[in-house]
């Protein structure tokens, strides 16, 4: 009797697997994501040693990147990976707490290579459309965590269109994150802070559309409102950033996206530490 076997020349049936990353580079991303998020925003220094033996304080991360000699193998081979990326000069801690956030989430849910693709295309996505919230202020942007807040609507949106839903859940997870930190830096409960600033800016979250209200913003559209009403670190209040000048310049906020999406492939690029 024949038997008829299946053809497998086209490896069509491969099965997806999680790609998980290496746990001694995840151990030291963390570690070094603490150590910023202990700082963030308080203007307080890191003491570390140098190359040369010395002992430096610095409130830079960047500095810490590259001229650091750590002492804790886990954050060595970290830093070790993210120097492959393009370190910027303003906004590592920043980068450090949503490069941790997303590793931490993506090994949660499980993200196989091409969930991590779509994370890479989201962010770079990110970049692109940070251009189109600084259009409207002459290249300058709002701080305090409030324009990676603005991008959680558009990546919510992206992530329908494209059918990558997974990967917008890591990724908002992460654009989150800053100012959650920021906050129970400075002393807060971070998700209080968090729902107030939610709460004022409605149509970022939900769409008024939803409940009968004509003229308004639809859950689906391109636009979104621009959050500018989020913590004063200066004086411990929720009030209009914007109008407070807490603003940086978009580059800054472009180049974080930028390291992030390097170092998130950089780490994944490791198979194992030995």
């Amino acid at each position: 009797m024949r038997i008829n076997r299946p053809h497998h020349n086209n490896m069509q049936n491969r099965m997806k697997k999680p790609v998980v990353p290496c746990e001694a580079l995840r151990n030291g991303v963390a570690a070094l994501s603490y150590a910023a998020a202990a700082t963030y925003g308080t203007g307080k220094t890191i003491q570390y040693r140098s190359k040369d033996g010395s002992y430096v304080s610095t409130a830079s991360f960047a500095e810490i990147l590259k001229e650091a000699s750590f002492e804790d193998a886990s954050m060595a081979r970290a830093a070790a990976a993210l120097s492959q990326a393009d370190v910027p000069e303003q906004g590592v801690k920043t980068a450090l707490i949503m490069l941790n956030a997303l590793l931490e989430r993506g090994a949660q849910v499980g993200c196989t290579e091409d969930t991590w693709q779509q994370i890479s295309a989201m962010l770079d996505f990110g970049i692109s459309f940070a251009s189109r919230v600084a259009a409207e202020n002459n290249g300058q942007v709002v701080g305090g965590g409030l324009t990676l807040l603005t991008l959680c609507r558009p990546m919510r949106k992206y992530g329908r269109d494209h059918q990558c839903e997974q990967a917008a859940d890591v990724v908002i997870y992460a654009l989150e994150q800053p100012l959650l930190k920021l906050a129970e830096a400075a002393g807060f409960d971070g998700y209080e802070v968090f729902e107030r600033v939610k709460a004022l800016a409605p149509n970022q979250f939900f769409s008024l559309h939803q409940v009968g209200i004509e003229n308004s913003i639809r859950v689906d559209a391109a636009h979104t409102d621009y959050i500018r009403v989020g913590l004063d670190l200066q004086k411990g209040t929720i009030r209009d950033l914007q109008a407070a000048g807490v603003m940086e310049n978009v580059e800054t906020v472009q180049q974080v996206l930028q390291f992030v999406k390097q170092s998130v492939k950089a780490v994944l690029d490791v198979a194992s530490a030995i």
